[in-house]
């Protein structure tokens, strides 16, 4: 269920080992989702066998340097991933809308002999038996009924698989939401030093500016307690804009977005035959961009342990993969993800004050500023995952 970055990754996978899957999508065609948009460099290298790394790589905007930034003073701490080349084929962040890759792979998929790929499908029912799953869904509007030896649940945050079998997502919900604008200004005109990835303070809040192939992502906390349709309303949306960059107050919104920002997880990512992968199993602050990524982390490890179940071992195998990727949910992603969100968000100016320093200090010393890039660019949690058993 789910033609996401995950889904459809493990969708991928799996085909091209002549393994039958049909994957179930409630919109009508592919959504042109701009939630997500930085691929980190140990997901570029799952992607780099079938060729996708490349593709998406001619789509979007390479960052090998990346820097927290004080607006007023210009003063920065400037991160440069090219210290990873020697673990990794791709030494920086990709920054390219997430649908990049979903249309590039439902491409794929469509015409592959061993794919169905069906859209308007509305999931109502699941049950899990002992050799088989049942599914209650609409498609196109009609009710249908459908078997499947294994059921794949990618079906997002707000998961009807996860809410069919009635089961808790733990956590929390962050206190500040986020939205994000993309914009059709040249932001690096107007901001002197401005990298393709900036974390930036105002003296009372923070921004965020993320450079894709013709646009920029500019993130930021609406005002506390403003409801979504005026946070998101224009005269608020280009008041923001305007504190960031005067000129670019009357540039083209192409979209505006609203998240409220969730850390949940599931305690199991198995039941029965159904497994869950990605936001339907777990969630995250996306700051640091760990969200999709770690998706299709999750569909890479699945598809290890569910290729070999289907040609015939145990499938007790697959609690090795939720007990990997929990793991790495719990412990690295939503660790490293809540840090990210409160350096990010912080305001209190001597709490500024020690993480600025504690940022001078990491990016000056080669030791600690390599150590800090395994871990944001998520090769340290892919490390750690295939140390568990």
């Amino acid at each position: 269920m789910g033609a996401g970055p995950s889904g459809l990754t493990l969708a991928w996978w799996l085909v091209e080992h002549g393994i039958p899957v049909t994957v179930l999508e409630r919109e009508a065609s592919i959504p042109r989702d701009m939630r997500a948009s930085t691929f980190h460099p140990a997901t570029l290298d799952l992607l780099a066998a079938d060729g996708l790394a490349e593709t998406l790589i001619e789509r979007g905007t390479v960052v090998s340097r990346w820097q927290y930034l004080i607006h007023e003073t210009r003063d920065c701490a400037i991160f440069d991933m090219s210290c990873l080349a020697d673990v990794t084929a791709y030494p920086f962040r990709l920054q390219c809308e997430q649908f990049q890759l979903t249309e590039l792979l439902a491409e794929k998929l469509i015409s592959h002999p061993h794919c169905e790929l069906r859209f308007s499908c509305e999931l109502h029912n699941v049950s899990s038996e002992a050799e088989k799953v049942r599914v209650s869904y609409r498609d196109n509007g009609d009710q249908a009924e459908a078997e499947c030896e294994w059921l794949i649940a990618a079906d997002g945050a707000s998961s009807q698989v996860r809410k069919s079998l009635g089961l808790e997502f733990s956590g929390q919900v962050f206190p500040k939401t986020s939205i994000t604008l993309v914009l059709e200004h040249h932001f690096e005109e107007d901001i002197p030093n401005l990298l393709g990835v900036n974390y930036v303070w105002l003296p009372d809040r923070h921004y965020s500016l993320m450079r894709l192939r013709d646009t920029w992502r500019f993130t930021y906390s609406p005002e506390q307690d403003q409801n979504v349709d005026t946070a998101l309303s224009d005269e608020v949306a280009r008041a923001h804009v305007a504190r960031v960059s005067a000129r670019a107050k009357e540039t083209t919104i192409r979209s505006r977005n609203y998240y409220t920002l969730h850390q949940r997880c599931l305690d199991n990512f198995c039941h029965g035959r159904i497994v869950f992968v990605g936001d339907a199993a777990h969630l995250n602050s996306p700051a640091g961009g760990m969200g999709m990524n770690s998706g299709i982390h999750d569909a890479r490890s699945l598809a290890d342990h569910l290729i070999p179940v289907l040609a015939g071992e145990d499938p007790a195998l697959l609690s090795r993969y939720d007990r990997r990727r929990r793991t790495v949910a719990r412990e690295e992603v939503q660790r490293l993800s809540s840090q990210n969100y409160r350096r990010h968000r912080e305001t209190d100016a001597e709490k500024r004050r020690i993480i600025w320093g504690e940022l001078q200090d990491t990016v000056s010393d080669p030791i600690k500023h390599r150590d800090y890039l395994l871990d944001a660019a998520m090769i340290r949690s892919r490390e750690r995952e295939q140390t568990i058993e």
